[in-house]
């Protein structure tokens, strides 16, 4: 594929090539690519009447149904900003991201208006609502309404700044697809940035399509078609916009959407032969792991699995490659790396490594280095740094932030720009890279490192923990502590005894990584994304 071209002329080049393949399954239905791009155009030409023009912002807080899809595409063709917003952003939260991206419509479902009516205070806002069953038959329709009465009752159709996502399918004449510059900012996507410090990022179409591109590569399988992807990361997070949607329809293959994480219907879909691939976060695969129907025959269907986004411990690799391979699946649960700053993945394991190492080697086409920020020096092999990259997936830059860009955004001696990850790493002999922990996650103990990663970890490799989030505290003496909280597995009798668990952090780890404070709560907070919410617990 030619990455230098729009999403949507990407998507369109697939329609084209393979107009009878299917693009998209939601609830059981099918949507094939040459109606798939239909739809688009048409929501395009709708998008248009509404004025929504080239350049123009156009946010989007919806799950992952179909009208996300057209949307996104739709807005995409007519060369407008597609701005990602979680769908329960809470309202001033989303006033303020309008404001700030310049953005006057914003689409969500039709369940969600009392949360963001508060919005229409702004006469120049115009909300578009999406109902998930408007394309299926009338008694799904009829029972959507019915569960969501209460929330659908006052939604004032009159108003002209409300319209309804259905009435978009506008079969006039369709607007001409914008000449873009493919290196022009085509989405926003909202992130805690490399320094931990909310930011707005900036990706090209080029970006984007760069990184998609990939897929046939990481699978390590050149034809998709047929091939099911599970779609259910959230398309405000790039890890789900371009590996969860783009990149399969860019290939040709299908995306299984789901707006919200099930392990049983995940299951069923598996046993139906409609996932073959999943990616996600670690909390995703551990709860289909402690899932009594995940293990079984059904899995032969599950050929890839790849983790990203938080820590994947070895216990839950170990887990759940000893129940894939004995149901005769070549799905290993592989780990990669990435951040949004470069869309999202930039090194991954592949299936055809004998022995995966670390997070992987870097994509082709993207380099990775090891980065001295105090020497202002690259690092040699086994050297641990600031991990670095390089590549056509690098972001334009923070939104109306030219400041945390340039700190973000270093050029070296040569000229060429690396995006400063904010990680500490290694990369070893053989070019794999290990992430070991986030600069600003670093605890530092009497002046000595503690890598709160390597805590859980060996925490999680416990029988009788189920999750572990270790964190710093203020300390007089020390400057910081290790606090450590603890997650007891269900099936454990007892739990671990307080000194058993120091001792071995002690032994195994260091003495200066031994917890001050062990807590045991019966779940860890986590964020939107499912991650461990690290900053909550520190304030706890």
């Amino acid at each position: 594929m030619e990455p230098k071209v729009s999403l949507y002329t990407a998507i369109r080049n697939t329609a084209v090539a393979h107009p009878e393949e299917n693009a998209l399954l939601f609830m059981g239905k099918y949507v094939i690519y040459r109606d798939l791009i239909h739809k688009v155009d048409q929501v395009a030409s709708g998008l248009s009447r509404l004025g929504i023009r080239q350049g123009d912002v156009v946010t989007m807080a919806m799950p992952n149904i179909f009208q996300a899809i057209y949307a996104f595409y739709a807005v995409n063709k007519l060369g407008a900003i597609g701005h990602m917003a979680h769908p329960t952003t809470p309202v001033k939260q989303m006033r303020r991201f309008m404001e700030k991206t310049g953005s006057r419509h914003l689409l969500i479902l039709d369940s969600f208006y009392d949360h963001y009516k508060p919005l229409l205070a702004d006469s120049m806002i115009t909300i578009v609502l999406a109902s998930p069953v408007e394309e299926f038959r009338l008694i799904k329709r009829l029972g959507y309404r019915v569960i969501n009465r209460k929330k659908l009752a006052n939604i004032p159709w009159r108003n002209t700044n409300v319209v309804r996502f259905s009435s978009l399918y506008c079969k006039e004449e369709l607007p001409e697809i914008a000449v873009i510059n493919p290196g022009d900012t085509a989405v926003y996507l909202h992130s805690g940035g490399t320094s931990g410090e909310p930011k707005t990022i900036e990706l090209s179409h080029t970006a984007i399509n760069s990184l998609g591109d990939k897929l046939p590569f990481i699978l390590q399988k050149d034809n998709l078609e047929g091939i099911h992807m599970l779609a259910v990361l959230p398309m405000f997070h790039g890890f789900g916009l371009c590996m969860g949607v783009h990149a399969m329809l860019i290939a040709g293959g299908t995306d299984t959407l789901m707006p919200k994480f099930d392990p049983g219907k995940t299951i069923e879909l598996i046993k139906t032969n409609q996932v073959n691939v999943i990616i996600g976060i670690p909390s995703l695969f551990a709860s289909l792991l402690s899932h009594p129907d995940f293990a079984g025959e059904h899995l032969r269907h599950l050929g890839w699995a790849y983790a990203g986004g938080d820590i994947v411990s070895p216990d839950l690799k170990q887990r759940f490659q000893k129940i894939t391979s004995a149901f005769n699946s070549q799905a290993k649960l592989l780990e990669g790396y990435g951040l949004t700053e470069v869309v999202t993945v930039s090194a991954v394991n592949i299936p055809t490594d004998s022995a995966p190492r670390g997070v992987g080697k870097p994509l082709p086409g993207i380099d990775m280095a090891i980065y001295d920020g105090d020497k202002q020096a690259f690092c040699g092999p086994n050297e641990a740094g600031e991990i670095v990259v390089s590549g056509p997936t690098m972001m334009n830059g923070y939104l109306k932030d030219s400041e945390a860009t340039e700190q973000t955004i270093m050029t070296d001696e040569t000229g060429k720009s690396w995006i400063r990850t904010g990680d500490y790493g290694m990369i070893d002999s053989d070019g794999y890279v290990w992430f070991k922990q986030r600069l600003k996650r670093i605890v530092k103990v009497l002046g000595m490192p503690v890598l709160p990663a390597e805590i859980e970890n060996l925490m999680t490799s416990l029988a009788e923990i189920k999750e572990a989030a270790a964190v710093g505290v203020p300390d007089s003496e020390k400057g910081f502590v290790i606090k450590l909280y603890l997650v007891k597995e269900p099936t454990a009798q007892t739990a671990v005894a307080d000194d058993t668990i120091k001792q071995l952090i002690k032994s195994e780890i260091s003495p200066y990584a031994v917890p001050g404070e062990i807590v045991y709560l019966s779940e860890l907070p986590k964020t939107d994304l499912g991650k461990i919410d690290t900053r909550k617990l520190e304030t706890i």
